[in-house]
Parts: C-alpha cells; sequence; structure tokens
C-alpha cells in the first residue's frame, strides 16, 4: 500500500512522507490496523523508521493508538467541525498576518492562483480547481511568515483533508461563490486591510463548514455558528 522509496537519508521522513500521502489519498481504510514489522517487511527496510514515521503519523492525528495497536484514523463529523473551529481562529489569523507581511511578489501569485481559478471554473475542471483553492490558501498561510502558526496549519491542513476525503469520498469541491469570496480576501490583503482580511476568512470558513454540513442530516446538531 505505501510506495517503494529510495534508501536515503534520512528513511524515517522518507518513510512518513510516503506513508502520509497513501493515507491522504485513501489507500489505507479507516480505523485500518497498522503492523509495523509488515510494512518495514514490504519497504525491506528495518522497523526503527517506520516506527519514527508511525509516531510522526500519530502527532499528526492520522494513525491514533488504541489498546497498545495502532489504527489509521476513522473520522466522524465531529471531527470536521472541531478542525473547522480551528481553522476559523487559526486561518483567520494567517490572513491578518498575511495583510501585514504579503510582499508584492507574494500578492501578485496570489492573484495569478485566482486567475486559474478562474480558468478551471470554466472548464469545468474539478481537480483543478481543488488544486487552485489548495494553493490559494497555502499562499495566504505561507505569505504570514510565522513559523510557528505554519507549523500548526500545516497538521490542520493534513487533517482537514483526510477527513473530508474520507467522509465525502473525495467528492466535494465548493463551486458556488468561493471564488468570489477568495477575492475579496485577496484585496483585503492586498490593500493591507488586516481586520477586513480576518473577519472575510473567518466567514468564508464558516460557509465552508455550512456547506459541508448540508451533506449529512445532522447539520442542524452540528454548527459553529453562535459558538465562535
Amino acid at each position: 500500500m505505501i510506495e517503494n522509496i529510495q534508501k536515503q537519508a534520512p528513511l524515517y521522513l522518507q518513510v512518513y512522507e510516503t506513508f502520509k500521502k497513501s493515507i491522504l489519498e485513501g489507500r489505507w481504510s479507516p480505523g485500518e490496523k497498522i503492523v509495523e514489522s509488515k510494512i518495514a517487511a514490504e519497504l525491506n527496510l528495518s522497523r526503527s523508521p517506520v516506527r519514527e514515521a508511525i509516531r510522526l503519523l500519530e502527532f499528526e492525528g492520522l494513525l491514533v493508538k488504541k489498546d497498545q495497536h495502532i489504527f489509521v484514523h476513522s473520522p466522524s463529523v465531529e471531527d470536521i467541525v472541531e478542525l473547522y473551529e480551528c481553522r476559523f481562529g487559526l486561518e483567520a489569523l494567517t490572513c491578518y498576518l498575511a495583510a501585514v507581511k504579503a510582499t508584492d511578489e507574494e500578492k501578485a501569485e496570489m492573484g495569478l492562483i485566482l486567475e486559474e481559478t478562474e480558468k478551471a471554473i470554466e472548464e469545468g475542471s474539478t481537480q483543478k480547481i481543488y488544486e487552485c483553492n489548495t494553493r490559494f490558501h497555502e499562499a495566504i498561510i505561507y505569505s504570514a511568515k510565522n513559523k510557528h502558526l505554519l507549523s500548526i496549519m500545516e497538521t490542520l491542513r493534513s487533517k482537514t483533508l483526510y477527513c473530508r476525503n474520507v467522509l465525502l469520498r473525495f467528492d466535494y469541491v465548493r463551486t458556488d461563490n468561493f471564488l468570489g469570496e477568495h477575492r475579496d480576501i485577496y484585496l483585503a490583503i492586498k490593500n493591507n486591510d488586516k481586520d477586513v482580511a480576518k473577519k472575510l476568512m473567518e466567514e468564508h470558513i464558516t460557509t465552508d463548514l455550512d456547506r459541508i454540513l448540508a451533506l449529512f442530516n445532522n447539520k442542524n446538531e452540528l454548527t459553529i455558528r453562535g459558538n465562535l
């Protein structure tokens, strides 16, 4: 299930990256038991780098330990809500910081991503739309220039992606007015309007969650509205 890797140092990071990629792409079933010795044998490696990779993935929340055994995380709708509660505050903060710290080159890159997004929507390319959406959010996060926040957001992004893919089976991509929302956020960052940028991202995250919860029967029971 994990792609072969080249024996280049550090091995545990290679195992981590390929293992993580296979989980995010759905090649492991939620709740599936992870057998360290089996993975090591498949990769023709000692158990040490595999063990370290598993620890990193456990720290990120993609793997969980139960009764001394390791399993692939089996997310719930509640997990989505909790992750979006985190994104509501933290990603809004990245927008606030980006409006202060983003360079002209970084702002120009955001503008180019929006142009590519518009083209992808016109072409009806779901995969391209998804990629552009991810790139736009990443561009904001990196332009915030806060290494600690970047590290936290990387973990959040991975787990959010995994939860969405598992619960929605890779079918969820917003095609409503998300481009307009992105444009408004971009303009606020471009104009160094940090408070507006922060508020717009909060609204964007809330709308995104509302669209996801609309796909589940318990939408009315699970919402961050009124709690934030």
